[in-house]
Order: C-alpha cells, then sequence, then structure tokens
C-alpha cells in the first residue's frame, strides 16, 4: 500500500474550479488500494466536503497548512489531532487580523480556521495591497504563504511535513511508499517526506528538487493514469 499526497488548489485544481471528472474517477480507483490525503491551507470543514464530492470519505485530510489533521472526511471528525499554538503567537495573530480590519474594513474576508490567519482580498485586485501588508509582519514567530488569492500566517513549528509525521506514527510507510504532490512554497516541507515528489507548475521554485516535473493539471490527470495502471 502507498500513501499519496496532494495539495488542492493549483495541483488537483484551479483556485475555486471543480476537479476534472476523468481525474475524479482515477482518484476514485487509486483509492481503492491506496491511501490518499488531502495537504491544503484550508479548514477541516472546506475539505471534508471536497473529499465527499469526490467520492473520497476515507481520506486524510491535512487543514490549516498542516494545522489540523483528521484521518478521514467524516463530519464532525471522528479522529481529530490539532497542533496547539502559544497564547503569545495567539496574540500575535489576533494583533495582525485587528491591523487588516483597520486598513481595509469590509474589503476583506477571514478564512473560517481553528489554528492559522488567513486573509483574502474581497476583490482580487486588492491582492498585492494583501501580500503587501504580510511583509510587515514577518518575525520569529510565523511563517507567511503568499499566495494567488490569500496570504497565511502560519505559526512556526509545525507545517505539512511535521502533519505528515504525525500521521505516520505507529504506521510503516518507508519514503519509497510516499508520493507528493504540489504546486507551491507551502508544499516544501512535505516534499521532504518522499522519495516520490511530483511538482505541478512553477519551476523556478522547484528547481532544486529531485522531483518529477510537471506542467498542468491535465499532465498530472496523465501522470495517475499511468500510476494506476502501475497497480493493477
Amino acid at each position: 500500500m502507498n500513501l499519496l499526497i496532494f495539495d488542492v488548489d493549483g495541483t488537483l485544481c484551479e483556485i475555486n474550479k471543480s476537479v476534472d471528472k476523468e481525474l475524479e474517477e482515477v482518484l476514485q480507483f487509486i483509492s481503492r488500494k491506496d491511501i490518499i490525503a488531502l495537504a491544503s491551507g484550508k479548514p477541516f470543514g472546506y475539505l471534508a466536503g471536497f473529499c465527499r464530492q469526490l467520492g473520497l470519505p476515507d481520506a486524510v485530510i491535512i487543514g490549516e497548512n498542516g494545522g489540523t489533521l483528521m484521518y478521514n472526511a467524516t463530519f464532525p471528525p471522528k479522529n481529530y489531532y490539532k497542533v496547539e499554538v502559544s497564547p503569545e503567537v495567539k496574540n500575535i495573530l489576533s494583533a495582525i487580523k485587528n491591523n487588516y480590519e483597520s486598513e481595509f474594513k469590509s474589503r476583506i474576508w477571514f478564512q473560517p480556521n481553528e489554528v492559522i490567519l488567513t486573509v483574502f482580498p474581497i476583490d482580487i485586485k486588492d491582492i498585492s495591497l494583501i501580500h503587501s501588508m504580510a511583509n510587515r509582519f514577518k518575525n520569529d514567530f510565523l511563517d507567511i504563504y503568499c499566495h494567488a488569492d490569500s496570504a497565511d500566517f502560519v505559526p512556526k513549528g509545525f507545517d505539512k511535513g511535521t502533519a505528515i509525521d504525525e500521521f505516520l506514527k505507529n504506521r510503516s510507510f518507508d519514503r519509497s511508499d510516499i508520493y507528493v504532490f504540489g504546486d507551491g512554497e507551502n508544499d516544501i516541507p512535505m516534499f521532504r517526506k518522499s522519495d516520490n515528489i511530483i511538482t505541478i507548475g512553477n519551476e523556478a521554485l522547484f528547481r532544486n528538487f529531485n522531483s518529477i516535473k510537471l506542467d498542468s493539471i491535465e499532465e498530472l490527470k496523465g501522470y495517475l493514469k499511468l500510476y494506476l495502471a502501475s497497480r493493477n
């Protein structure tokens, strides 16, 4: 049995778009033999619904860039792991949120997270301003990820890679049994957990990784078809 871990936006689908039907079917076939996990900056509730719509109710869900971990897509979760954040860092996140609210008022939306802080502009034209303000809050307590549509403020000490470590406790997977798929900077920590790295786009960011480099989600679908054929 292998473990296949996928980022969502930019990897399985474009932002705010559905997963290609053929890709959806391929994932369902793979899940009959292997474990599929999703690892995203999105919260559990969003990802649980996403998995059920994909027909993957048993998928492992890593949410909030590794801040939460659920062992299937049931709602509410039956097994649930959440990173504990210190009061000091919670206060820093609260102060950042207050600064954004003062600056942008109704022009932003905060993703309903449990651990991290995620800021979206209501109008995508404001995304550069969101990113510019995020850079003002760089400190020793947070990792900041600026995405095409948002900014994540993630307490240091956890990431998608540490969530994989938590899932692998008491499970016997070798690095060669793990396949990791991603397209962004926040996916890099989980690349370090696998001998099978598959990147989608963003070639400059991933140039130093010994990875299979794909240019598009369409190419990912082709790769997974070949993978599925090799497992039959």
